[in-house]
């Protein structure tokens, strides 16, 4: 007979096995999901390696793509096909995980197709945080392929990664913005002042309005947003200062007695910034934290101010070429695309005077001389010291230009007559709506030859209703350019029929046409302008202006001198007492560079007295119709990553 505690040793031994049994099984399940899970995650890196490693062969062309359309305006199609000189490269091997199969990676582009005018649509929801949106642009894709291959350490198989992506390639043209400044933008109006149309600025954006300032449409700042009364610093002026949110409704800068500009209230940049102004105007104000790109000419490098730590004053004013001679190929400083940018080597119709002989010669845009003798006193003529500018405290040598004249040559010329047409120039082919102003010095003396003399340009008899006056306009692109590298001077109604009681800051008139004027600097004169009046602040009349306005400016505090630019709402340069009257400008206001011949000092009101400001975005160019010869800035954008399938891949790339 077994014994009762026998029987339980012995239970308990097969409870035990059958335990061990149990808890091995379980510990062998444990260490088989263990090894598993590590090779899954280990094959898992391996694939993130993969898909990162493609991304970045697909960056390293972007950045090459980036470099040839930066640098070159027109790109032949098969630039970048993967037998020629100008297929993309890879990156470098050192710069790649040592498990990377090197042989094994790829990168193509799509060939170049030609742009077309494509809008880029506020309402679509990938389109909110896009400095371009609203916009018409010539755009074209380049599609980058990338594929990349990874080894695997434990012996594994080999995991590879195909993608593709789209570069979008955008041109600009730079009259697509009501204010476009390529310098700080500043804007400190004493009465309340609204904007209506784009804004944007290659520098910081410096608000401090007294009455008020109020935008209605997208700005954006390569820099940032402050409430700064220019190089001054912060400012105790309370102007509300509203942007516009997504569904149209203006929405204050200031909350709580805080200005919440890119610092937030903190006396630093904030970094809770960008996530504020998102949610507050939903894209409509965009500065440095949102990734705002720098808008440039093809070719032309940044704008750099002046380093306050030298003694020099130096800046690089790159954007100023756009307005200057051309070069000889000669020359050290001759960049082809910078040429081809310049509206001298556009011109159709070419000026040159030296403001030291006084001499005036004009050619046809391959150079050929015209014979302009028998147009002195009616096409142009020639004012020694006919005007007092109280601004730059000079009496001014002026070439009176009349744009009614050369509208009459442009548009009916009458060969029969020397008075009635340019000498060897037929309008029909060899114009184009771009006419150059060329002036040069040959003084000895290097200062008076680096003002030109103190001479100026001046255009007048541009209005629209009066016979014998207007704007040139002749062929398929209309309107006119009109560029010189000396000061410009416009007076009376330009482009514009002078009836201001029905005038719109915005919606151009009967007989308007896309108009550009360019100048070192552009100073406007009143239909009330009389050379004859030398004292100072003379009294001024409404006066309207249909014009895009590309000039100068001389910056705040240059050289630490604690100068003011006088802003924005000064760009347009006045010399009347302009007090009780309006001052119509419909058309875009772009400083693309510092003034280097009118480098005269805003002097507050001592030499004028501001007008009632009717400043606004001409919807000729909202619409697309710009002025001839309009320059173009390049931005770019990423869209359209996709995953694609090696079959896919092959495919595609095969004919690259």
């Amino acid at each position: 007979m077994t014994h009762p505690s026998q029987k339980r040793k012995g239970s308990a031994l097969i409870t035990t096995i059958v335990l061990v049994g149990v808890l091995a099984v379980a510990m062998a399940s444990l260490l088989k999901y263990s090894v598993t899970e590590n090779r899954i995650n280990h094959r898992h890196k391996l694939r993130t390696q993969s898909e990162n490693t493609a991304e970045a062969v697909v960056e390293y062309g972007f950045a090459q793509l980036s470099h040839s359309f930066d640098n070159n305006t027109t790109v032949a199609s098969n630039t970048f096909n993967s037998s020629g000189s100008g297929a993309l490269a890879l990156p470098p091997k050192a710069s790649l995980g040592s498990n990377v199969d090197y042989a094994k990676l790829a990168v193509f582009a799509s060939t170049v197709p030609t742009s077309s005018l494509t809008y880029i649509d506020p309402k679509e929801p990938d389109n909110m945080f896009d400095p371009l949106k609203g916009k018409y642009v010539r755009a074209f894709d380049v599609t980058v392929y990338g594929k990349a291959t990874i080894n695997d350490p434990n012996g594994g198989p080999q995991i590879s990664t195909h993608v593709s992506q789209t570069f979008q390639v955008r041109d600009t043209p730079l009259f697509s913005h009501a204010i476009f400044y390529n310098l700080d933008l500043d804007i400190h109006p004493g009465p309340e002042m609204a904007v209506y149309g784009p804004v944007h600025t290659n520098g910081n954006l410096r608000l401090a309005p007294i009455g008020g300032l109020s935008f209605h449409d997208i700005v954006t700042a390569t820099g940032n947003v402050y409430h700064h009364l220019e190089h001054l610093g912060a400012s105790t002026r309370r102007g509300a200062v509203n942007f516009m949110d997504e569904s149209g409704a203006s929405r204050n800068m200031m909350i709580g007695g805080v200005w919440m500009d890119s610092e937030m209230g903190t006396g630093a940049l904030n970094d809770k910034f960008r996530s504020f102004a998102s949610n507050r105007w939903q894209g409509n104000l965009q500065t440095k934290a949102h990734g705002v790109p720098v808008f440039n000419p093809v070719a032309f490098p940044d704008y750099e101010p002046d380093d306050l730590g030298t003694a020099a004053y130096d800046p690089v004013n790159s954007g100023r070429a756009i307005i200057e001679p051309p070069l000889p190929n000669s020359h050290p400083e001759y960049k082809v695309e910078i040429e081809i940018q310049k509206m001298s080597n556009k011109a159709g119709l070419y000026f040159k005077w030296d403001t030291t002989t006084n001499s005036v010669k004009a050619y046809d845009g391959s150079g050929s001389p015209l014979d302009i003798s028998s147009l002195e006193g009616t096409l142009w003529e020639h004012k020694p010291d006919v005007m007092k500018d109280h601004r730059r405290s000079q009496d001014i040598t002026l070439i009176d230009i009349n744009t009614g004249k050369l509208k009459q040559l442009i548009e009916s010329p009458d060969t029969s007559d020397s008075v009635l047409h340019i000498g060897g120039y037929d309008p029909a082919t060899d114009w184009n709506g771009v006419v150059y102003f060329e002036c040069t010095s040959s003084d000895l003396d290097s200062a008076a030859a680096k003002n030109l003399n103190f001479s100026g340009i001046r255009l007048h008899g541009a209005e629209t209703d009066v016979p014998s006056e207007g704007i040139p306009s002749r062929g398929f692109n209309p309107g006119m350019s009109f560029v010189t590298n000396n000061a410009l001077y416009l007076r009376g109604h330009f482009n514009s029929d002078g009836y201001t009681a029905t005038t719109s800051a915005y919606t151009p008139e009967t007989g308007e046409v896309p108009v550009a004027v360019m100048a070192d600097s552009v100073i406007f004169l009143s239909e009330n302008w009389d050379d004859s009046v030398t004292s100072m602040i003379p009294p001024a009349v409404t006066t309207e202006y249909a014009t895009a306005v590309v000039g100068g400016i001389r910056p705040s505090n240059v050289q630490g001198d604690g100068s003011q630019s006088g802003g924005n709402e000064n760009f347009p340069r006045f010399l009347e007492n302009w007090g009780g009257e309006d001052f119509y400008l419909r058309g875009s206001m772009v400083c693309l560079y510092e003034s280097e011949v009118d480098f005269s000092i805003w002097g507050h009101t001592s030499y004028y007295r501001p007008p009632y400001r009717e400043y606004g975005f001409n919807k000729l160019f909202a619409t697309g119709a710009y002025p001839p010869g309009t320059p173009l800035f390049r931005t770019y954008r990423r869209t359209n990553y996709t995953n694609l399938l090696p079959s896919k891949f092959n495919t595609v790339t095969s004919s690259l």
